[in-house]
Order: C-alpha cells, then sequence, then structure tokens
C-alpha cells in the first residue's frame, strides 16, 4: 500500500471514531442523569472508572510490548466497540454499568496517544505539522457532525435515554466498527507502522529527565482543559441559565471553526518550528482566557447584559475550545526532544497520564475559587500559567545555542 492510500485510511478511520465518540462519551453525562437519576454526589464519583483510564492507559501499553501503534489502535477501539455494545444494548445495572463505562473510557484513552504518533509516521518529511493539523481537523469536523446528530436527533426524539436501547449509543457502535475494520486493514496491508515492533526496544516507561519539558506544558494544558471541559459551559449554564441546546449549538460552532484552526496550527508548525509554536501558544491562550475573564466579570456585576453579555459568553467559549488544538504544538514537542520512535508514543501516554492526574485534583481548587473569588478569577489563573510556555520556549532556545 502506499503511504498515500494509508493516509486515507488513517483520516477515515479516526473521523467515524470523532463521531462515535461524540455520539456516545460527549454525551455520557446525560446518559448517567436520564437512566439512573444520580444525584450531584453520585455524578462526582463517576468521574473516577470514566477519568481513571486516563491514568492506567500509560501502564496498559508498557505492559504489552510486543503490540506495534496500529495494533494497540486496534485493542483500542475494540475495547471501546465492547463498552458501546454493553451500554447500548444489555441495559445494565449500575454496578455493571461502571464496569464498562470504564471498559469504553479506557480504550478512548489508549488511542489518545497512540493516533498521534501513527499521524507522525505517516507524515511526509518536514511536513509532520500540516498532516497532524489535517487529521485534528478531519476528527474535529467528525465532532460537529456528531453534534448535529445529537441536536436533531434528541430534539425530534430519534435519541433518547431512558432504560433500554440507547439508540445513540447503537449508532456510536456502528461507526466504530467501520474504524476498526478499516484500522485492521491498515495494520495488515502497512505494517511497518507498527513503531515498536520495528524498533525492537523495550526499556520499561521512558521517562527521561530531557523530557520534562514535555511533561511540565502537558501538566498545563491538563489544568487548563479544565476551562474547556468545566468552566466555560459552567458560564453559559450557570452565569447566562442556559440549557444543553445551547451548549450543543455553541459546540457545532466551535467544531467548525476548529475545522479551520487546527491545520493552519500545523503549517504554522512545520513552517516556524516548536519554539515559536509554544510562543504562540501563550500569547493566544493567554488572550482568550483574559477575554474569557472580561466577560465572566461584566456579567457577574452587571456591565455586561442581555445580548452584549450573552455575545461575549458565546464567544469565549468557542475561543476557549479552539486552544485545546495547541495541543499539537506539544506532540511536536516531544517529537524533537525524543531519543526514538518508540519513545514518542509512550512518552505521549504518560503525558496523558500526567494531564489527567493534574485535571483530576485541581477541578476542586478552581471550583472553590470559582465560588468564593469570583468567576473571573479561574480564568486569570489559566492565562497566568501560560507563563509556562514561554519558559519552555526559551530552554529550546538555549538549548539550540548549546548545541551549536
Amino acid at each position: 500500500m502506499d503511504k498515500e492510500r494509508a493516509r486515507r485510511l488513517f483520516l477515515a478511520a479516526f473521523f467515524l471514531f470523532a463521531l462515535a465518540n461524540g455520539l456516545s462519551g460527549s454525551i455520557i453525562s446525560n446518559y448517567f442523569k436520564d437512566v439512573f437519576q444520580v444525584d450531584s454526589v453520585q455524578r462526582g464519583l463517576l468521574e473516577i472508572p470514566r477519568e481513571l483510564p486516563g491514568v492506567v492507559g500509560v501502564f496498559v501499553i508498557a505492559a504489552l510490548p510486543s503490540l506495534g501503534n496500529v495494533s494497540l489502535s486496534v485493542l483500542g477501539f475494540a475495547l471501546y466497540c465492547v463498552g458501546l455494545l454493553v451500554l447500548g444494548l444489555f441495559s445494565p445495572g449500575y454496578f455493571v454499568m461502571q464496569l464498562f463505562v470504564f471498559t469504553y473510557s479506557l480504550g478512548d484513552h489508549m488511542v489518545m496517544p497512540i493516533r498521534d504518533a501513527i499521524a507522525m509516521d505517516l507524515a511526509d518529511e518536514g511536513r509532520t505539522g500540516t498532516f497532524l493539523g489535517k487529521y485534528r481537523g478531519m476528527m474535529t469536523l467528525g465532532s460537529m457532525l456528531a453534534s448535529v446528530l445529537v441536536f436533531v436527533g434528541f430534539r425530534v426524539g430519534f435519541f433518547y435515554f431512558r432504560a433500554g436501547v440507547i439508540p445513540s449509543f447503537c449508532a456510536a457502535l456502528v461507526f466504530l466498527s467501520v474504524a476498526l475494520v478499516l484500522l485492521c486493514r491498515l495494520r495488515r496491508e502497512l505494517p511497518a507502522l507498527d513503531v515498536r515492533k520495528r524498533s525492537g526496544e523495550r526499556r520499561g516507561l521512558p521517562v527521561r529527565r530531557k523530557y520534562l519539558p514535555y511533561y511540565i506544558v502537558t501538566a498545563v494544558y491538563g489544568f487548563q482543559k479544565r476551562m474547556r471541559l468545566v468552566f466555560a459551559p459552567w458560564v453559559i449554564i450557570e452565569l447566562l441559565s442556559m440549557g444543553a441546546d445551547t451548549v450543543a449549538l455553541l459546540g457545532i460552532a466551535a467544531y467548525f471553526c476548529g475545522g479551520w484552526v487546527a491545520p493552519l496550527i500545523g503549517k504554522f508548525l512545520d513552517r516556524y518550528g516548536v519554539q515559536k509554536g509554544l510562543v504562540l501558544e501563550s500569547a493566544g491562550v493567554a488572550g482568550v482566557f483574559l477575554f474569557a475573564a472580561w466577560a465572566a466579570s461584566g456579567i457577574v456585576n452587571g456591565s455586561l447584559h442581555g445580548w452584549g453579555g450573552m455575545a461575549a459568553a458565546f464567544a469565549s467559549y468557542v475561543l476557549i475550545f479552539l486552544t485545546d488544538h495547541f495541543n499539537s504544538v506539544h506532540v511536536m514537542l516531544m517529537r524533537e526532544l525524543s531519543e526514538s520512535p518508540a519513545d514518542v508514543m509512550e512518552n505521549l501516554s504518560f503525558g496523558l497520564s500526567v494531564d489527567h492526574v493534574l485535571a483530576v485534583t485541581v477541578s476542586g481548587l478552581l471550583g472553590a475559587v470559582w465560588k468564593y473569588a469570583g468567576p473571573q478569577y479561574v480564568f486569570l489563573l489559566g492565562a497566568a500559567v501560560c507563563l509556562v510556555h514561554l519558559g519552555v520556549a526559551l530552554w529550546l532556545k538555549q538549548r539550540r545555542h548549546t548545541a551549536v
């Protein structure tokens, strides 16, 4: 198989993966509420089986040294399918439900770092950032389509959550099964993508002191991701008292914009490099969070109200969502620092664990800041930690000068 055909298979598989995830994992909170009538305490505890795989995944990958990147992706897709099969068709009880939430989430979290490693292997020399941006753009479009289907499906009653069959999960299972077939074909026809098998290296978790800059920016990313997943929606839900349909429509807008932004960031990385990418991330993300802080403060103190308040909040939501695409900078940083191809994927997995550990530990603290100090201070903290990216950019500059 030629590389261009392999790239098309890869893009199609992960477009379908994003579509399936949007029809299942992204609306799992509604499933918990409508099917099991969980209260706020139970919902908090359900984050354990849903997010623990983000920490566990690195150890699962490290324990399977004989499997290459595509093979691990096949396993991750298969675990996701098993979880959807049980949740969507067999109406499990509360305890069994948690087991299969863990199962699908483990598959999802295993795939997250591996797909970036495969994308970098498929990219042409000198165009790694461009292909990373293209594949992230395709996944964003898949997620946007899923948001449209969710909005329309629940509005007209084709999708619903109640005991028994869950139609949206079943649809996700169909899309994911097709994606799994595409991945199996990719593995069969281009076995060279199994980087770990090809390298023949196995030294345990490849944590190195020289990779510390990557671990640091990934930890900051985990901190800032709380703004996207928790506090940007909370501006809409709590401060404006708007419902899930509004959030879904804003998600569609954000995914649409992301389909353009992700490739632009990739092209910027190819042209200017990781150091300038970190500077762009620092300035861009800080500017977005400062704008969000201004909007939240204005809504709370009444200086922004009516259409003005809504416009500022909506713009904040979309812009904060777009900051997620700067994760391509971190992937490229890891590749630049790496000693071997095997190290890239395994450290991306380790970085995902760092991301999740920090995300889980700071959520309560940021919630307290929101409640007792004010919503704007949550976003100001998100802007302040952007200084870390500048520090890493300066370290890269100094490292290059030392090498010369």
